[in-house]
């Protein structure tokens, strides 16, 4: 097998088509982050792309957006995310991880592992979520409303929130908070931010964003006090139902799997899971 790296997302998404639509709900990750390069270049401060090719055909393919980790697609070929690992560990050495769906993740972590000596271990386990009707939830008090440019500073604060929840221990760059909110709050925005809102006291936050096949959904983010109230399955209910509507095939989520009561949330109202998410780390634990 034989990697090649892709010059640009527009380029990475035509020539790895074969492997990435085949299934765009588990692929919903990668094909996301790409058009998000391509409707906002400075999305990320950079990206990598590469293909893995059997012959003349593609059955591979994966991206990165440093410090990010790799993010690998799922393959046609059983091989090629072996084929992938000793190339990377040549050209990036320091690379802090995948994340993948299973059983790709690992298969990847431990070729990585073959090709550098490093330990790895499993930072993340994510349910992967697809949609195409919506069942309404049991109302909340409030009501949905579009985030503006002047909830900016609230939306930074839970974004950060977010993340820290979610990506625990991985690199993440400071300044991607501010480039999504840029690319979902300013002229030509193409994505956005909902909120959910009790007397005018927002309560909940999440976002989308188009993309091929469909609409990613999140983050989703409820502070802490006001969880357990149904304003989550409510807010993302509305947003998913919105998304179709509007055209969507379908919409994609993250849910964490490590948090039963999310899952059930998004269960509820139609989300079905198609895929499980790891999120790998290189190196020692400490």
């Amino acid at each position: 097998m034989h990697v090649t790296p892709v010059a640009d997302a527009c380029s990475f998404l035509t020539v790895a088509a074969a492997v990435l639509d085949r299934n765009p709900a588990a692929n919903n990750l990668p094909l996301g982050i790409a058009q998000a390069l391509i409707d906002r270049p400075d999305s990320y401060a950079e990206a990598q792309f590469w293909l893995v090719e059997h012959g003349s055909d593609v059955v591979g393919a994966a991206l990165r957006t440093p410090p990010y980790p790799l993010v690998v697609a799922d393959p046609l070929h059983p091989a090629a995310v072996g084929a992938l690992a000793p190339v990377l560990a040549g050209t990036d050495p320091d690379l802090p991880g995948v994340t993948a769906n299973e059983p790709w993740a690992s298969r990847f972590a431990e070729a990585w592992s073959a090709a550098t000596t490093q330990p790895w271990h499993l930072s993340l386990a994510q349910g992967v979520y697809v949609l195409s009707a919506i069942r309404s939830p049991t109302p909340a008090p409030g009501a949905p409303r579009s985030a503006t440019d002047a909830d900016r500073p609230l939306l930074e604060r839970w974004m950060h929130a977010f993340e820290s929840e979610a990506l625990g221990q991985m690199l993440r760059d400071e300044h991607t908070t501010a480039r999504a909110l840029d690319g979902r709050l300013g002229p030509g925005a193409t994505g956005g931010f909902s909120i959910w809102v009790v007397d005018e006291r927002p309560v909940s936050l999440t976002g989308w964003m188009p993309m091929p096949a469909g609409a990613r959904v999140g983050p989703v983010y409820t502070p802490p006090a006001e969880r357990g109230k149904g304003y989550a399955s409510n807010l993302v209910a509305d947003v998913s139902a919105r998304m179709l509507e509007g055209g969507a095939p379908a919409c994609f989520l993250y849910a964490d799997l490590g948090n039963p009561t999310s899952n059930a949330i998004y269960r509820r109202i139609g989300y079905e899971q198609v895929a499980t998410s790891s999120m790998i780390v290189f190196g020692d634990r400490g």
